[in-house]
């Protein structure tokens, strides 16, 4: 299946915000509820171990995603980390939430964050969990040559893939699991009823987005593409796939700067 990049209502400026962070806040529940990123754990100590960096920086975080989770189980395996929330449409009210959930282990950038220029005072591991589809490919290899000239590490995860499986799996359960996981999203926000039950926005985006999403994943082979041109003995990269839950697999890159003599 070919990708294609077709447009996501989320990514658009005209969304209201309170659209986009009630969608947000819905994937920040279903990533942590059903533990998709579990299987990234062992690839994060790995690399927080070959490089002694214990900060994670994150991009187009959203509502936080996987992040919260992570740093909890990170911390809970003797590997303590930092992480920085980061966005470009920063959802403020999700990220003081995470903040006081973590104890403020996960602080965040109250400005926007262009994930193609990220300032060399965020320092860290920089993660990109379920967002490096939302990029076109000139865009996306900026994100990842942007880490390299600043010597940062970066991470890129995605659970969605172009496979026939995904997309029938969006279109046949997305709306039925939004109207049954709205009531459980915290916080809990009489709008976020309003735009599911009376008019369903909400599940319509996420139907849509989420469809759109599969059909824009990179595979590992354009991934490959992507860092080609980029030195070797300068980075270490892995690219390949992980099988998470429900059959999904996790697409993943990580790249860091090689030591001496490997």
């Amino acid at each position: 299946m070919g990708r294609r990049h077709l447009f996501e209502l989320e990514d658009q400026h005209w969304l209201p915000n309170q659209l986009r962070s009630l969608v947000t806040d819905l994937l920040q529940y279903q990533l942590t509820t059903f533990e998709l990123y579990k299987p990234i754990i062992p690839h994060l100590k790995k690399v927080m171990q070959t490089t002694d960096c214990h900060q994670i920086v994150d991009l187009c975080s959203g509502g936080g995603g996987p992040l919260l989770q992570i740093q909890e189980t990170l911390v809970k395996e003797g590997y303590p980390v930092s992480v920085t929330l980061t966005d470009k449409y920063p959802n403020l009210e999700a990220f003081r939430r995470i903040r006081q959930l973590s104890g403020n282990q996960i602080d965040f950038k109250a400005e926007p964050v262009e994930a193609t220029n990220v300032s060399s005072e965020l320092k860290g591991i920089r993660t990109l969990f379920t967002s490096f589809h939302h990029f076109q490919p000139e865009a996306a290899k900026k994100i990842i040559i942007d880490a390299v000239e600043k010597n940062a590490v970066i991470g890129i995860f995605e659970f969605t893939e172009r496979r026939f499986y995904n997309v029938i799996g969006t279109i046949l359960l997305t709306f039925l699991l939004v109207l049954f996981q709205t009531p459980f999203v915290r916080p809990f926000k009489w709008s976020r009823l309003f735009w599911t039950y009376v008019i369903p926005f909400s599940p319509f985006i996420c139907f849509w987005d989420g469809m759109v999403s599969n059909f824009r994943t990179y595979s590992t082979v354009e991934l490959q593409d992507m860092i080609s041109d980029m030195k070797s003995e300068t980075y270490t990269w892995e690219i390949n796939q992980l099988k998470s839950k429900f059959g999904h697999h996790i697409t993943y890159l990580i790249g860091h700067p090689a030591k001496s003599g490997q």
